[in-house]
């Protein structure tokens, strides 16, 4: 086990307080920038939580759509592809609303991976999106995170992945094990492990304790020392991003921290790249999900040299709720052939998608 008094200060996730202290101001990352699919009012109006993946020669993404508001009962998964990541084919369902649009039943797209030569996609099935409930009853009723695999001509239901979990990316590999956080149906973080998700899962607990009771969307990496660290949204609207730190592989947990690192309450995604380097995509602005930005760490624990990935989004175009106009958001990324690919939605409306040479943004 890693001692603390032998690591870096948690709480100092940003190598230095004025790096993003005018996020407006960044620096744009040069890339090319490309449209993946683009709501239309009445029909699919908002569409958020999307994914990538690189499977067969082509791009996969993946994304939560409905026809008007966020997390409406009639919200399903749409998938497209592309052979250069630019040029995307029409949008197909993934996973359709399972009860019609009367029914409570709705899809929020989890994360799309390559396994065992197979093409798998997570969705997470719900009943209810009561926010309004969290930390007095149950946010998601009958939260189950389910799976589909693409056989070759279709996706298909392949089972329930995981029971009471809403979890933000696919699990990653840690210690030889399947690992991924989890909120559960009343949004409190844990951390789950296991050797084969048909096994089921352990879960080991995180501290949700007060100021850390509204933690959301975590993101979790391993450091070239050996310790697993959680990267997570602060639902108090501090304007700060969470670290929290294992030292043992994920089977213990230190107490929350906030960190120096400003975040919009949104989503970040941290990636390690095949040279070593860490990257964290996020909003750091605390005002505004604009611009869309990363950094980069050595060590996994501290990061800098920061840019703009997508900064002075346009207006919207839809009337929908939540209103976010004026947004870049929810990140997720893959390195694939020299380059970084980031896809996130614009304005809760567009599915966007973003080339980045690795050569270029890491000296």
């Amino acid at each position: 086990m890693i001692a603390a008094a032998e690591s870096p200060d948690a709480r100092k996730l940003l190598a230095s307080d004025d790096l993003l202290a005018t996020p407006a101001g960044l620096k744009q990352a040069p890339g090319r920038h490309s449209l993946v699919f683009r709501g239309e009012k009445g029909k699919s109006g908002f569409n958020l939580h999307s994914y990538i993946a690189h499977f067969d020669g082509r791009y996969w993404a993946a994304w939560s759509s409905s026809a008007v508001n966020e997390e409406d009962p009639d919200q399903h998964i749409r998938y497209a592809t592309s052979r250069d990541g630019h040029v995307w084919s029409a949008p197909a369902v993934l996973a359709p609303d399972p009860d019609g649009v009367q029914g409570p039943q709705r899809w929020i797209t989890r994360g799309l991976f390559v396994e065992g030569g197979k093409l798998h996609a997570l969705g997470a099935l719900v009943e209810s999106a009561d926010y309004r409930n969290r930390g007095k009853s149950v946010v998601w009723k009958n939260l189950k995170l389910m799976r589909y695999t693409w056989s070759g001509s279709q996706w298909q239901p392949a089972g329930l992945y995981a029971d009471n979990c809403m979890n933000n990316f696919p699990p990653v590999r840690i210690a030889g094990l399947y690992a991924m956080p989890c909120r559960d149906q009343n949004m409190s973080v844990s951390y789950l492990m296991t050797d084969n998700p048909a096994n089921g899962w352990k879960t080991v607990p995180v501290s949700n304790e007060p100021p850390f009771h509204r933690m959301d969307e975590p993101t979790v990496y391993e450091a070239p020392d050996g310790t697993v660290h959680l990267i997570v949204r602060d639902g108090t609207r501090s304007g700060r991003l969470i670290h929290i730190v294992s030292r043992d592989k994920g089977n213990n947990w230190d107490a929350p921290v906030s960190t120096n690192y400003p975040d919009a309450t949104s989503k970040n995604f941290v990636l390690r790249l095949r040279n070593g380097t860490y990257c964290l995509l996020n909003n750091p602005d605390p005002k505004s999900r604009d611009p869309l930005a990363i950094t980069f760490s050595r060590d996994g624990w501290t990061y800098d040299r920061p840019l703009a990935l997508r900064q002075r989004a346009l207006p919207s175009r839809l009337a929908a709720r939540p209103r976010a106009g004026g947004s870049f958001q929810y990140p997720h990324a893959i390195e694939h052939n020299g380059s970084l690919w980031v896809i996130y939605s614009t304005n809760k409306e567009d599915i966007e998608i973003s080339q980045f040479r690795v050569r270029e943004l890491v000296p």
